[in-house]
């Protein structure tokens, strides 16, 4: 997820996903059982046994909800679904640019003022969110348990008391789209496993790739988009072996991130980068000049949309060197005291997550399942006839294979300003140093508790 993953649809088929993540496309669909959170593959109706009390009709549930989010078309739609099973529960959504969300709900919680009941908190913000204290119902008091999340996930989901918090919606995994007509011209493959398995790292991947896509192609094409979607990746990339740039309240940029701006700079001198941004950057997915776009596994909903005339030419990969999270929401009950508000929140969280029906439209919209079961069992809507691939089984078997990921408090702050610094490299030509020097300048000016 990224933001502009939550603005759109397929209508977005992803964690988040990957992707990001039902009628089981494969028609291996498993049997319903007496409730969803013990058997997170049931129908609807077998998800009413809610915080542990008596399972009712669907239709004798009744109350509101309120949900914040900026991803319209999504809810839209899961809501609708919500409500041919539980027609009596009214879900009220209201709908923020995704740039406003933290600011809005920390205003709120500071002042006192309305809050949502579910609540969301992209990877970007995930762990700030995790890190406030008496905010969250916690899941098991409302029939969820730790141990139905996929081990990647694991640890992405609890508090600082280790209360078990929040829901991922879906995982957005980190992938490597590209279009395959471009590919063959250059490589004389448009593989997948064939290209990817040139690149030992997504360094070498940047670099490497770069100038084969410009030397082969006399210059004609650009291997990637702009500086901000290379930086996503060299950032991840780096998280993800190790090299974090945080231990708890101490900067890590200059130790574990240098090498990442310096690897932009030489890409963005050498010219493997095309500098597209905007609108500019939705036209470059039909354009034909661009070969690679490193985003995440959301971009299975998206991409239909800027290239309508591209069915069939449209691969993906997981991202050389190791898989990362780029994206993703969690789902969160906002603790208001009132167990039935706790109850019919879950009770949306459950349908939509843990059953086959919600399942649907969740994958429809690239939403990668963090439940383990629907994971294991690789329930998808099947082969999207666009891309001619099943991309949700694809991730889900990226997905098991990566090791549990962290998110931490700081995350938001450190990568926009990594991030932003990144697109100064991009207009300005700002030397690497300088660059990092900037980039700790700016977070620590953001938030002081930073050393």
């Amino acid at each position: 997820m990224r933001k502009m993953k939550k603005l759109l649809g397929t209508a977005i088929a992803g964690m988040m996903a990957l992707s990001l993540l039902a009628g089981c496309g494969n028609g291996k669909s498993p049997q319903a059982e007496s409730s969803a959170v013990s058997s997170p593959i049931a129908t609807a109706s077998s998800a009413a046994d809610v915080g542990g009390q008596t399972e009712k009709k669907p239709e004798d549930y009744k109350g509101e909800i309120t949900v914040w989010t900026w991803w319209k078309p999504y809810f839209d739609e899961s809501i609708a679904d919500f409500n041919k099973t539980y027609p009596n529960v009214k879900v009220n959504l209201t709908v923020m640019g995704w740039g406003d969300y933290v600011t809005k709900f920390e205003t709120a919680k500071a002042s006192g003022g309305e809050l949502p009941d579910v609540a969301m908190a992209e990877s970007y913000w995930w762990g700030r969110f995790l890190s406030y204290k008496n905010t969250f119902v916690d899941l098991t008091t409302v029939g969820f348990k730790k141990t139905d999340i996929a081990d990647a996930a694991s640890n992405a989901v609890v508090d600082p008391d280790g209360k078990f918090v929040a829901i991922p919606q879906g995982l957005g995994l980190g992938a490597i789209w590209y279009r395959k007509d471009l590919a063959k011209e250059v490589f004389g493959t448009d593989d997948p496993a064939a290209i990817a398995g040139k690149y030992a790292s997504m360094e070498d991947f940047i670099l490497n790739a770069g100038k084969e896509v410009k030397e082969k192609s006399g210059g004609k094409l650009t291997a990637f988009t702009n500086a901000t979607d290379v930086m996503e990746g060299l950032i991840a990339s780096q998280v993800s072996s190790g090299k974090s740039y945080v231990d708890g309240d101490t900067l890590k940029v200059k130790e574990n991130m240098t090498s990442a701006f310096q690897t932009l700079d030489k890409a963005l001198k050498e010219g493997y980068i095309a500098k597209v941004n905007g609108p500019a950057m939705d036209a470059a997915w039909a354009s034909g000049k661009v070969v690679f776009f490193p985003s995440a596994g959301w971009r299975e909903g998206t991409i239909p949309a800027n290239d309508k005339d591209g069915k069939g030419r449209w691969g993906v990969f997981a991202p050389p060197g190791g898989a990362y999270f780029r994206g993703g929401t969690a789902e969160l009950i906002v603790d208001k005291g009132d167990p039935e508000k706790a109850k019919l929140a879950a009770l949306f969280i459950k349908h939509r997550m843990f059953t086959e029906e919600g399942m649907k439209v969740n994958n429809k919209f690239g939403n990668l399942s963090a439940v383990k079961e629907i994971e294991q069992k690789k329930l998808t809507n099947g082969v999207n006839d666009y891309f001619g691939l099943d991309i949700t089984a694809y991730f889900y078997d990226v997905l098991s294979k990566m090791k549990p990921v962290k998110y931490g408090k700081h995350d938001s702050v450190i990568e926009d300003q990594l991030k932003a610094v990144a697109l100064d490299m991009e207009k300005s030509g700002l030397e690497p140093e300088k660059a990092v020097e900037k980039a700790i300048s700016a977070i620590k000016s953001k938030d002081d508790s930073i050393q």
